[in-house]
């Protein structure tokens, strides 16, 4: 008996798999989809990962590197470094900046001069900080010969073979590039540094006739974990420290940057996916249920065991999971390289660890996994059905009690159409709730990265940067007479009549008392912050001489908030000042401040000069203008520099757009479809009837129309609520770990509020008109006597 039972069973779910080809590739697919992309986000986070690492493990990365404006006594940091019993190894290395304005690269007729990166010459280093080539070996280069940094190859178009030419009217020396450099410090594009490698003899000969020397004081330690405590033990000893410092970790998290951020939205998209999934399985189940409902009381009848009849159905769905989710991993195999190309071109390819190769392997398990117990959850169902019920109605029987106003001779302007669809959904609207809920989330994995890309390319994100919004940003490195010639350069800019406003701003070095009660070292910038304020997440800016601004990572380790007070260092006093604002701020490490206190001239790091200029001046013609006037100060248009930083990342989050849209439109195309088929088998015989009365095919389609076209107007609601709220909170979460807690979504009104609704508003509509075609199949008598 049981082996009839199940070749019974194993012919319906046959005859159920015919019967809905098309709904059975569809879900294929999708599972397929899910997998994929949780394959995909497997592999680029531990390609990332095995890659980042051996880049730095490769090059010797160093710990803790001080830069330094001026001259050095290597002599004293030797010693620093023998006496300091957490130092492995020291060197003290030099970097010559020279002006983009002297540097041509490839064949382009322009020079480097509006370019928002520092370039800098260098030779290479012989015991850590290694710059290595695309192959991940030292690079070695003879007279004549240059290695260029990755972020020029891009951005240049740049090949081997290509030259530079470095010249200032006086001197020239020409270069063949013969590498490019992967340099473990100044990689990333959000670095505006960048390191070119020649050879001892053309690095003399460039030092004696142009450029500036900046001095990398470099150190790697014995122990790790113990690098907050040399950081504290180097600054407080007296070296040099005119220029930012990096360390180890924000080495490995500006690296990681870039790529970082498209594998969490892959992630984000890839964990919707599986929400989706879970509710497409159920729709198909449902309407597997609904359509075999007469038929699986027939088998309970006869006494086939309910566990049997659940088995078998779910062999289907067991089946269809474990290839789908097999093939999904096979393509990620393919795909990832399209998500990956960057990781290998910045940090090279690392060899494969056994864990990066079943990291992705378990992903897809997983996702088979959750779909088949979920689909044994759905089965549950047949608990509920009662063999006499099923017999009798042959559907699933469900009421809801409707009041007065849904009676249908209560109507009066509402067409009778229009009445009865929006009628259904009010009786129906806990079933109707789950398509809602997919086109909500349909929406939210396409409009999440949408608003993403318009935030990093709205000239608002660079308010993020700890400075206001400007037209032109002029930075100048503490060097020997800098201070004279900031200040001529403040008063050129007062008297040109081309200029709206401007702002002089100065970052030099104080000491804080911390939390600790130990006294650190705090970039500080002073000067008016009124004429480009910045966006304080609370407080404001600073008032006057007593108050100080903190940046948000600052605010954080310090332990205060506005209103606090705190311990600072001024000319060699003591100050108290009160913490006035805290605002966002990914530069420097994230821990800057803002005061209006007096500066030592000796503790200078760098000067900075914002203006915007009058309406009518041309930007670019003024930014050359005083290229040429302020040399060697670096020019920049705040909205090129943006551009130039972030656009690779941009570049990157458009693919991943396009992928997550023809994702979300496949979903919503599915879904609707099978919903729509669900009910079709639920409403068979409510068809029937309508039609022997009068409703033509015309009457119930625009009916099916006016349930669907609602429902998926308040998804779309739903799913932009969501996205500016929900996927606010998701990207607040990495943004706080730079320092930008409170980072605004820029949401783009036409893509939000128009297009991609309307995009959804058609899909949804067509997909309704092509299901309820499958109407005219339906027979009047067969409806009914069913």
């Amino acid at each position: 008996m049981k082996g009839v039972e199940r070749q019974m069973l194993l012919r319906m779910l046959k005859k159920d798999v015919l019967r809905k080809k098309s709904i059975t590739a569809g879900l294929f697919i999708f599972i397929m989809l899910s997998a994929l992309l949780a394959s995909s986000a497997a592999h680029i986070i531990g390609e990332l990962t095995g890659s980042l690492n051996h880049l730095l493990v490769v090059s010797r990365a160093p710990h803790f590197v001080q830069m330094h404006s001026g001259t050095v006594d290597d002599r004293e940091i030797r010693n620093f470094a023998a006496e300091n019993r957490l130092v492995k190894a020291q060197q003290t290395v030099e970097m010559l900046n020279i002006d983009g304005s002297d540097v041509t690269l490839g064949d382009s007729t322009t020079s480097e001069a509006v370019s928002v990166m520092d370039i800098g010459f260098v030779i290479q280093n012989r015991e850590f900080d290694l710059l290595l080539n695309l192959h991940n070996q030292i690079i070695t280069v003879s007279r004549g010969e240059v290695a260029v940094p990755i972020y020029y190859k891009l951005q240049n178009n740049l090949n081997l073979g290509d030259t530079v030419t470095v010249s200032d009217g006086k001197f020239m020396r020409k270069f063949r590039i013969t590498d490019f450099v992967r340099d473990p410090q100044m990689n990333p594009n959000i670095v505006s540094s960048k390191r070119f490698v020649v050879s001892g003899a053309d690095y003399t000969a460039l030092r004696q006739n142009l450029g500036e020397t900046e001095t990398l004081i470099e150190f790697q330690l014995k122990d790790l974990s113990r690098l907050s405590e040399f950081r504290n033990a180097y600054q407080n000893s007296g070296l040099p420290q005119k220029g930012p410092s990096i360390d180890y970790s924000l080495i490995k998290t500006l690296n990681a940057l870039t790529d970082g951020v498209i594998a969490a939205v892959i992630i984000l998209v890839s964990l919707l996916l599986m929400v989706i999934a879970m509710l497409c399985l159920r729709f198909t189940m449902l309407a597997a249920i609904e359509e075999d409902y007469r038929e699986i009381g027939v088998m309970k009848a006869i006494g086939i065991a309910q566990k049997e009849i659940r088995r078998l159905y779910l062999a289907k769905y067991v089946v269809l999971a474990v290839t789908a989710s097999a093939a999904g991993y096979a393509l990620s195999l393919g795909l990832v390289r399209l998500f990956t190309a960057n990781i290998s071109l910045y940090l090279g390819a690392a060899p494969a660890s056994l864990l990066q190769q079943i990291v992705p392997v378990l992903a897809a398990a997983v996702n088979c996994g959750i779909i088949v117990s979920f689909c044994r959850l759905v089965l549950r169902r047949f608990k509920v059905i009662s063999a006499v019920e099923a017999l009798r109605s042959g559907t699933a029987q469900g009421s809801k009690s409707l009041p007065k106003l849904f009676l249908l001779s209560n109507r009066k302007w509402i067409h009778t159409n229009v009445f009865l669809g929006l009628k259904d959904v009010y009786v129906r609207f806990r079933m109707f709730l789950l398509l809602i809920i997919v086109v909500a989330v349909c929406l939210f994995i396409i409009a999440v990265p949408v608003n993403i890309l318009s935030t990093l390319e709205s000239p608002r994100f660079i308010s993020y940067l700890g400075v206001g919004q400007s037209d032109i940003r002029i930075d100048l490195q503490q060097n020997g007479d800098t201070l004279q010639r900031f200040e001529q350069m403040v008063a050129d800019i007062g008297n040109d009549p081309d200029i709206a406003s401007f702002s002089p701003l100065v970052t030099s070095r104080f000491k804080v008392l911390d939390s600790d009660g130990v006294w650190e070292n705090m970039n500080v910038e002073t000067g008016d912050f009124t004429t480009f304020p910045l966006s304080y997440t609370s407080g404001a800016a600073p008032a006057g001489r007593s108050e100080i601004a903190l940046s948000a990572l600052n605010a954080r380790e310090l332990g205060r908030k506005v209103g606090d007070t705190l311990l600072l260092k001024v000319n060699g006093t003591e100050e108290e000042l009160k913490v006035s604002g805290i605002y966002q701020d990914i530069t420097n490490g994230g821990r800057t401040a803002k005061a209006q206190i007096a500066y030592d001239p000796m503790s200078v790091m760098w000067f900075v000069v914002a203006a915007d200029v009058k309406p009518g001046v041309p930007l670019e013609e003024k930014i050359e203008q005083y290229a040429e006037r302020f040399h060697p100060a670096k020019i920049t248009r705040l909205e090129g520099y943006l551009e130039q930083t972030l656009g690779n990342t941009v570049k990157q989050l458009k693919i991943v757009i396009l992928l997550a849209l023809a994702v979300s439109v496949s979903i919503l195309v599915l879904i609707t479809s099978l919903f729509m088929n669900m009910l079709l088998a639920k409403d068979v015989a409510q068809i029937a009837l309508m039609r022997s009365i009068g409703f033509t095919l015309k009457d119930i389609t625009f009916q099916y129309m006016m349930r669907m076209l609602p429902v998926t107007g308040l998804g779309i609601i739903t799913g932009a609520a969501a996205a500016g709220t929900l996927g606010q909170s998701l990207v607040r979460v990495p943004a706080a770990l730079m320092g930008a807690p409170r980072i605004q979504l820029v949401i783009h009104p036409a893509a939000a509020y128009l297009f991609l609704p309307f995009v959804f508003f058609l899909i949804a509509g067509i997909t309704t008109l092509g299901v309820t075609r499958l109407i005219k199949r339906s027979s009047i008598v067969k409806g009914i006597t069913d």
